[in-house]
């Protein structure tokens, strides 16, 4: 007798409610992926780069000898 697994069961049963249930949760799944990056990408930096240069120029004068 041939062991069959609990996913080749599920893929043989003929549950239509099951498939709505999966496609309408794999929706849901890929708007909310899209909504998070595109939150992250709408987040300002905390850390311009204008400023770690402005430092950088800092630290340079401070260091040279006169």
């Amino acid at each position: 007798m041939q062991k069959k697994s609990t996913y080749r069961l599920l893929v043989q049963s003929e549950d239509k409610s099951r498939n709505i249930l999966e496609i309408a949760l794999y929706g849901l799944f890929a708007i909310s992926a899209a909504a998070s990056i595109w939150q992250f990408a709408q987040q300002t930096s905390s850390f311009p780069l204008h400023r770690v240069e402005r430092a950088t120029e800092l630290r340079a004068e401070t260091q040279m000898p006169s």
